[in-house]
């Protein structure tokens, strides 16, 4: 009952904070806070909640901050955001649509409750042997705990060699995740429960939000039941749910929520949602390294749909493929500068000796296979990504869909750009992150996969019922 308490106080936490700095962010710019479904609201506190509290952690790491001090910081924040709702609340300003609840939603959201407890119940059956689970992302937290936030990890030949700093694996990962699990630590020092009961929430909100959204396109009922048991019997995810602490799944939500994001701002271009959508798109470097590739894309994806025509797009491709054409047979760029070498060849990257990548070829066919088909079982799923295409191509999108189709595209084929052509093929031939990397296009995939059954039938069904008459 304690680990229940602290779970759904730590929710609540995140949820005061994101929605009190979402309506005082909004009333500062002058802009109309705009009511929302009930669900959605608490469901994107939530997530804007998770960014407010690493934005203000990352600030007080700055600071060399004291335990005591920044428990303080972060408790005053949640009683300012908790007094301005309460203030927006009494005097008028709806922050929700207080539409009545369809038996749907109820539905939904006890299935979404039944396999959280299902998964509850598991998790007591599987032991957590997950090495970057517990030894990087957390310990880390529990290190900030004992040492301060401002204590400074390295990387085991640097620590070997000098006695400042930490041992840590994560020390060139950014700190987004083990700020959002480090305040855990002053609830319990066990924190296999709390996290348990932490991503089965934040995974909970965003499969009510993406039947909200398939909702809001008319999907049929019983497809959207359909996507509460693929989201719940998803193997690998569900594998990730009864070991938290990584971050791949928690990279996944936030990719897929800037797709639902862009979706709404389609519909309605509210100043709001724009914010909404930078700050979850801000979230993705600051949780993980390859963060800033999804963000990179995503910025492409926008930029190239929203900005050109069709006309326009052909143009940019041309000039884009006459671009790469000259550098490939002109063997790239290399220069050196006062800062280091600057070389961006067909061989090799070095960015002034600060990021390095080389490429060469290697047949990972087998393990990326395997690893979409078999292993963990994700099977049936992959075989709808030949429709997928064949329906982003065929028929006609809005451009928000045209983004969202886009960028899984172009993000799908720089995984496989990772695994073939670089060093990472390791770990595609050691099945130790070929999987993981695609979980983290996981929910975006099942979401568009759903997103085109949902035209499917919603094409279908009336000529069903023009025949029936």
């Amino acid at each position: 009952m304690k680990t229940i308490l602290f779970t759904i106080g730590y929710i609540v936490y995140f949820m005061g904070l994101g929605i009190g700095t979402k309506l005082m962010v909004l009333r500062f710019m002058g802009l109309e806070t705009g009511q929302r479904r009930l669900s959605n609201l608490l469901s994107h506190g939530l997530f804007t909640g998770l960014l407010t509290h690493v934005l203000l952690l990352n600030s007080l790491q700055l600071l060399n901050t004291s335990n005591v001090l920044m428990l303080s910081v972060v408790t005053l924040a949640f009683l300012l955001c908790s007094s301005f709702i309460i203030y927006a609340f009494i005097s008028g300003d709806g922050l929700h649509n207080s539409t009545h609840i369809s038996h749907h939603q109820v539905i939904t959201i006890s299935a979404i409750v039944i396999a959280s407890l299902v998964i509850t119940w598991n998790s007591y059956y599987v032991p957590n042997l997950a090495w970057d689970s517990w030894t990087v992302w957390i310990a880390r937290a529990k290190q900030w705990y004992h040492h301060g936030l401002g204590v400074t990890f390295v990387q085991p030949l640097t620590w070997l060699d000098s006695s400042d700093g930490l041992l840590n694996l994560s020390s060139h990962y950014p700190d987004g995740l083990s700020l959002i699990f480090y305040p855990m630590l002053f609830l319990s020092d066990y924190l296999k429960p709390v996290l348990l009961g932490f991503y089965l929430i934040i995974y909970g909100f965003l499969v009510l939000l993406m039947c909200n959204r398939l909702e809001k396109i008319a999907a049929p009922f019983y497809l959207r039941m359909l996507l509460v048991v693929v989201m719940y019997t998803t193997p690998l995810m569900v594998n990730h749910l009864l070991l938290p602490g990584y971050a791949d799944l928690i990279m996944a939500i936030f990719i897929l929520l800037i797709m639902l994001g862009l979706l709404d701002y389609n519909d309605q271009a509210k100043p709001s949602l724009r914010l909404l959508i930078i700050a979850y798109a801000v979230m993705l470097p600051l949780i993980k390294i390859e963060g800033w590739v999804w963000l990179i894309i995503f910025l492409f994806s926008h930029s190239f749909i929203m900005w050109f025509n069709m006309k326009q797009r052909l143009a940019v491709l041309s000039a884009l493929l006459v671009i790469f054409l000259t550098w490939f047979l002109l063997g790239g760029l290399s220069l050196n500068t006062p800062f280091g070498p600057l070389v961006i060849s067909p061989a090799e990257i070095n960015l002034f000796n600060k990021a390095y990548l080389s490429f060469g070829f290697t047949n990972v066919t087998e393990a990326v296979i395997n690893g979409l088909f078999w292993q963990f079982n994700w099977s049936i799923l992959w075989f709808g990504l030949p429709f997928l295409v064949f329906y982003m191509v065929v028929l006609k999108h809005n451009k928000a869909q045209q983004v969202s189709h886009l960028f899984f595209s172009l993000a799908f084929l720089v995984i496989l750009a990772l695994f073939y052509l670089t060093p990472a093929a390791k770990y595609a031939l050691d099945y130790t992150a070929v999987n993981r990397i695609f979980l983290q296009l996981m929910p975006c995939y099942i979401f568009l996969i759903f997103s085109m059954l949902t035209t499917l039938v919603n094409r279908t069904e009336p000529s069903k019922r023009l025949q029936t008459v």
